[in-house]
């Protein structure tokens, strides 16, 4: 019955002109210098005489294994050479080492043994490169108002297309995102200093800069940023610990010069007590 059924869809395929071309291709994404499967199913009932891989031009033909034995491929664009292989118990195509010019229209098709009409399957390969880590740059002024102007341009080194650029504020803020590239926003100081995250994605990857608070580019221009509780702490403590670390040193100065006054008054005493005990002694004859 399924045999049947499948043999109908073919033959209204073939009335309408069927050929793969008036299909939509199905969209495959994959990363730069690894693979891909293009997968192509078959009904198990169906017995296939070869499968011709096309794309630019022939890409490769693939020939079903003997009984036991695995299917053979046989490179004919010589870009691929290497790089085509069948998995096994599958027809899908493997693309191992993929490059810049994989990308592009791919179609497969499956010629029967047991019946003149063709399976075909349309595919729209599309390779993209994982992102790398974003940069920041960072502009500021202070308009006549004294309103800190910044501008941060956030940039992926070697993007490529299809690459998108989302802002990311702190949380609280009133605007949580920002599309673009380019940020532009203003701080007024007093007020709590916005941060940011750049959010850099592809259809393969994406990646987030580092947090960017812009009270700290104000504060370069003259704006003291407003310190956290935090700072405040710290800043607190070690003054703190200079105190004590100062009145233990005057402690320690004032104990020795008391010593030394002692000392210098018992040796003056000693020296007086020796000169009277020199003058009562007996008198030479």
């Amino acid at each position: 019955m399924g045999a049947l059924l499948w043999s109908l869809l073919l033959l209204l395929q073939k009335v309408k002109g069927f050929s793969g071309d008036e299909e939509d291709p199905e969209e495959v994404v994959a990363v730069l210098q690894e693979s891909i499967n293009l997968s192509l199913e078959i009904p198990s009932d169906e017995e296939i005489k070869d499968i011709i891989w096309f794309s630019q031009k022939n890409l490769a033909v693939v020939m079903p294994g003997k009984e036991g034995q695995p299917a053979v491929v046989m490179a004919m664009d010589p870009r691929y050479r290497g790089r085509v292989s069948v998995p096994e118990s599958s027809y899908s195509l493997h693309i191992s080492n993929l490059t810049w010019e994989d990308s592009g229209l791919y179609k497969a098709q499956v010629n029967l043994k047991t019946s003149q009409l063709r399976i075909t399957k349309s595919y729209d390969l599309r390779v993209y490169r994982r992102l790398s880590k974003p940069h920041i740059a960072v502009s500021s002024n202070i308009s006549e108002e004294g309103v800190c102007n910044i501008s941060l341009t956030c940039s992926i080194e070697r993007a490529g297309v299809d690459v998108t650029y989302i802002w990311l504020s702190s949380p609280g803020s009133t605007n949580t995102s920002y599309e673009g590239s380019v940020l532009r926003t203003s701080w007024r100081p007093g007020d709590k200093a916005p941060s940011y995250t750049c959010r850099v994605s592809n259809p393969v990857s994406h990646i987030s800069s580092r947090r960017i608070s812009v009270g700290s580019f104000c504060a370069d221009l003259g704006y003291p940023e407003k310190p956290s509780m935090f700072c405040f702490l710290v800043k607190s403590l070690f003054l703190l610990f200079l105190l004590v670390i100062l009145a233990v040193g005057l402690c320690i100065f004032q104990a020795r010069k008391n010593y030394e006054m002692r000392r210098a008054r018992k040796l003056k005493r000693d020296r007086i007590k020796l000169r009277k005990k020199g003058k009562s002694g007996p008198t030479p004859v």
